[in-house]
């Protein structure tokens, strides 16, 4: 027999267990939602035009900000650094049976910076649903070329769209594109 304070019970459970239960929900509905960008040209030259095709595959409809698209310029430099052990560090790592020629060590770490960076809002405040929009850009003349580690040094272009949706995570995608 139920006891005199459940359904009191149920009320509370019912109340405050129903906005969670719906923010899981929308959680769970924005990570089965995509994006997908396809870039109509991915050689580009500085100085021209480069266009993709956003195409927004969501599980139902959804209330978003704003939908955005992003090109930008990524450069990665390989910076050694070179110092001096001192007498207790190449002690130990001779007892460790590390050989060492010299007392000199080398460590490498990646500096990575943004050259250039422009945004453009594809569309504002609106319900999604699943389509497909399309975004240009203009690369400028003193854009960076792309390259893979020449000289220490990686520089790479990409296309980012991002559907700012309020109170649950964003959906976004990015493409490479290349640079000549």
């Amino acid at each position: 027999m139920p006891s005199p304070s459940a359904p009191l019970i149920i009320f509370y459970a019912h109340y405050f267990c129903m906005p969670v239960k719906k923010f899981i929900d929308t959680q769970l509905n924005t990570l089965a939602s995509r994006i997908r960008i396809i870039p109509n040209s991915t050689n580009c030259s500085a100085g021209g035009r480069v266009s993709a095709t956003i195409i927004l595959d969501l599980k139902k409809p959804v209330r978003a900000r704003s939908l955005s698209a992003r090109l930008y310029c990524t450069e990665e430099k390989k910076i050694v650094v070179r110092r001096e052990m001192d007498t207790y560090d190449y002690r130990l790592e001779r007892e460790l049976g590390i050989q060492r020629s010299t007392h000199l060590q080398a460590s490498t770490r990646i500096s990575e910076s943004v050259v250039f960076a422009e945004t453009k809002e594809i569309s504002g405040e609106k319900e999604y649903s699943d389509s497909a929009y399309s975004v240009e850009f203009i690369i400028p003349e003193s854009a960076p070329r792309s390259q893979y580690w020449v000289n220490g040094r990686k520089v790479t272009w990409r296309i980012e769209a991002k559907l700012d949706i309020p109170m649950s995570m964003d959906v976004s995608a990015n493409a490479v594109i290349e640079v000549c």
